[in-house]
């Protein structure tokens, strides 16, 4: 794939030595090393332009790796956060400051952000133009639409809904509402992570027809992202593969176009921006 000069990666996390940043006790998992430079690596490699870095929950309420890198980024990077719910409106200001453009809502790994402990910011989350991202099964939550729509800002769903690896093709009519949801331009989904949906290889081939759903539902609500360093997982995964599948799943490189550049700058606020 030959990628546009502005591609994003929507969604990746940096970890960097615990001995200045401590894990959580809570985790559930220890994660490799991922500082900030061997990110910026991979996305030049990759020829990709930008990227945002999603709080992992092994520093759970502790966002201060993830800002210290987007303080060192240069403006290459923005944030998705998970603050602690006692936050401040002068802290989620600070964090806008430093680039962070959302906060995250993780119901499949502890020390996460309940979606009720973020109704209490909605207004300033409009203000500074935040959207509220979530890590969960997309299946097996009742009502979908009424469950997102209790939000007034954009809304993400990470990782194509999170299906049970080896069950994607199984779980499609169920997520036939977030396909809906997708379509209706009522929230973006994050094609992301198949090698956490797929019990096969790369090109992850039981994936296909849910990525290619949502791609055919609305490409304009959907973004690509590598999910490095691949935390969690039995095998680690190829940016190349992640690439390659893609290829795969949209149909053109107009296409393409729309989902690596002008979904995630319009989910950003960043439409009309140089």
């Amino acid at each position: 794939m030959r990628l546009s000069a502005v591609a994003w990666d929507s969604h990746a996390h940096v970890i960097e030595n615990p001995a200045r940043y401590p894990l959580s006790p809570g985790r559930t998992y220890d994660p490799p090393l991922a500082p900030l430079d061997a990110y910026l690596a991979m996305l030049d490699r990759h020829g990709i332009a930008h990227g945002v870095l999603v709080q992992p929950s092994v520093y759970s309420y502790d966002n201060s790796c993830m800002l210290d890198a987007l303080d060192r980024a240069g403006g290459r990077l923005f944030g998705v956060a998970v603050p602690a719910p006692d936050a401040s409106p002068e802290d989620l200001e600070e964090m806008h400051r430093r680039g962070v453009r959302g906060v995250r809502c993780n119901l499949l790994n502890p020390g996460g952000l309940a979606p009720e402990m973020v109704m209490p910011w909605q207004p300033l989350l409009r203000e500074l133009g935040w959207h509220v991202a979530f890590h969960i099964a997309a299946e097996t939550v009742d009502e979908l639409g009424e469950y997102l729509g209790r939000f007034s800002v954009p809304v993400v769903i990470d990782h194509m809904g999170r299906p049970d690896r080896g069950a994607v093709i199984s779980a499609i009519p169920r997520l036939k509402r977030l396909i809906e949801l997708v379509r209706e331009g009522r929230c973006f989904v994050k094609l992301s992570a198949p090698y956490r949906l797929s019990a096969a290889r790369p090109p992850w081939r039981d994936v296909t027809p849910l990525a290619r759903a949502l791609v055919a539902a609305n490409s304009a609500a959907c973004l690509w992202a590598t999910d490095w360093p691949h935390t969690d997982t039995p095998r680690s995964a190829s940016v190349k593969d992640l690439l390659d599948a893609l290829d795969d799943w949209c149909p053109d490189a107009r296409t393409q176009q729309i989902v690596l550049a002008e979904a995630p700058r319009r989910l950003l606020g960043l439409d009309g921006a140089e």
